[in-house]
């Protein structure tokens, strides 16, 4: 575990299998800062940039920051990847959602992201996120309880790139509002 005053970053050793234990050993406990588990081998820059699977939770929101700050600092681009439309469960497509956390990212970093759609499959994001340098996806919001689901599953066992799977932190991250500010906020101080 490497920490900063900005968050954590632990780092999976082993089989993909012994990375789940490490990941779940390293962001079972809340924190103030946000956490984030890698695994994967070295990240070649020269490839297509960070790649952020992005359903708007707030783990979504802690990987989106995390990889904007790599991707300023490394001057690669941002793909946000979001689901397709399914007529099917009348859901629409994520491209609302993906344009504004690309507004959200451009005002906050200075960053501009570019939307990539996907269907809703582990292989279809698979598919979409292999030419990336790095793919950085939020833990679901139920990571303590239920572990990873399907899809991280896959992107940590089957995806080309290395992979920072983030758990947001207690404290307000960047792209927070400044009203997420609370009363109680001076105990994370320090």
């Amino acid at each position: 575990m490497i920490g900063s005053s900005r968050g954590q970053i632990g780092e999976a050793h082993g089989t993909r299998s012994h990375s789940r234990v490490q990941l779940t050993r390293s962001c079972a406990r809340p924190a103030p800062p946000d956490v984030a588990a890698f695994h994967g081998g070295a990240v070649d820059w020269g490839r297509d940039g960070i790649y952020v699977p992005f359903g708007g939770g707030s783990n979504d929101w802690a990987a989106l920051e995390l990889a904007a700050w790599l991707a300023s600092a490394a001057d690669v681009p941002i793909k946000l990847v979001g689901t397709t439309a399914d007529p099917s469960r009348t859901r629409r497509d994520a491209s609302r959602l993906l344009a504004d956390a690309s507004i959200a990212l451009q005002r906050v970093v200075g960053v501009v992201a570019e939307p990539v759609l996907a269907e809703q499959s582990a292989q279809a994001l698979l598919a979409v996120v292999e030419p990336a340098s790095l793919v950085a996806a939020g833990l679901p919001d139920r990571f303590r309880a239920e572990g990873l689901d399907a899809t991280r599953t896959a992107l940590v066992r089957s995806a080309s790139p290395p992979v920072l799977l983030v758990q947001r932190g207690a404290r307000p991250g960047g792209l927070a509002p400044g009203e997420s500010r609370t009363r109680f906020s001076w105990s994370l101080e320090g």
